[in-house]
């Protein structure tokens, strides 16, 4: 299933319907020796993150689940994550463990037994879950990225642009400067980290300096990370922070938990952008916009990243 049309029951249905079908066998215990297999923009992929992604292709009822296949498949997920990241477009966790759920209650199961079914097929429910943050943050990436395909055109922008000035209500928004504070926290360590990292953000955050200071501020704490997201007009905010960033009274906006860790953003700047882009934004934002071919957009996409992707395979020239 293409990420870009990543959409919860659908792919539940898919999932339970194998596993009723044909069963899903218990996987028999035993050691593995975890390798790296190869390393994308500095993610790790692994054997057991390949085998992971084989059985979860299986479940899916992929044709042609070969190790090849799901070694691509993570190679592409690893784009994906490095991507995301830069951007800042991860989902919270509270949005994939809610999609968790609605696959589980999407068909009469409890989580417990949607935990099972992905454990017995060698799945397991942190690989199956770090897919579905990949998988949603991408799609929220793609309309961030492609969303101007949806602008008005000229031909009904113009005549809707000339009216409100008119009426002396032409379109305006609020622009935002803003920078991304990302407390890391490594996926195998989530479970023991992530509650105390997400304090120390929460500390950290009622003694922020200001945007000029980010840097030397975070220097002085471990694994603390500031990325430059630059300016965004409020109909362009991503998704996930859109809400904290609107309602921030001061500079910096509440914590929240994505995929990589326990973050927030620190609001640089606000000022009122009222040109003709900021306008037609607004005006855009008030029309139901046409679906883009988001399969073409996200191969495309992928194909780009892949060109100046850095892909090693530790032990080979």
């Amino acid at each position: 299933m293409n990420a870009a049309r990543f959409t919860v029951n659908a792919f539940a249905a898919a999932v339970i319907a194998t596993a009723s079908i044909f069963g899903v066998p218990a996987q028999t215990a035993f050691a593995r020796t975890v390798d790296i297999e190869v390393i994308v923009n500095n993610v790790p992929i692994t054997n057991d993150d390949i085998a992971k992604r084989k059985a979860l292709l299986r479940l899916m009822g992929t044709k042609g689940a070969t190790d090849a296949k799901a070694r691509e498949a993570m190679i592409d997920q690893a784009l994906k994550q490095s991507e995301i990241a830069f951007r800042g477009a991860s989902v919270t966790q509270t949005e994939v463990d809610d999609a968790f759920q609605n696959f589980a209650n999407g068909n009469k199961m409890s989580v417990a037994q949607m935990s099972s079914i992905l454990n017995q097929a060698g799945v397991g429910v942190e690989h199956f879950k770090f897919f579905i943050a990949v998988s949603m943050s991408w799609g929220q990436l793609l309309r961030a990225r492609y969303g101007a395909n949806t602008l008005l055109p000229d031909d009904e922008f113009i005549p809707q642009l000339e009216a409100a000035e008119k009426e002396g209500k032409k379109p305006e928004t609020t622009e935002y400067l803003l920078k991304r504070i990302v407390f890391v926290v490594p996926e195998k360590e989530r479970g023991s980290l992530l509650a105390k990292r997400k304090n120390e953000a929460e500390a950290a955050r009622k003694k922020f300096p200001g945007c000029d200071q980010a840097i030397s501020f975070a220097a002085t704490m471990n694994d603390v990370t500031v990325i430059d997201l630059g300016r965004f007009l409020e109909p362009q905010l991503p998704a996930q922070w859109k809400d904290a960033v609107i309602k921030s009274s001061g500079d910096t906006t509440s914590v929240i938990t994505t995929p990589v860790g326990a973050e927030f953003l620190a609001v640089c700047e606000r000022k009122t952008a009222n040109d003709d882009y900021a306008a037609r934004l607004v005006l855009s934002a008030k029309e139901d916009s046409a679906e883009v071919d988001t399969d073409a957009e996200s191969e495309k996409y992928l194909e780009e990243l892949r060109d100046k992707a850095q892909i090693v395979t530790p032990g080979k020239s």
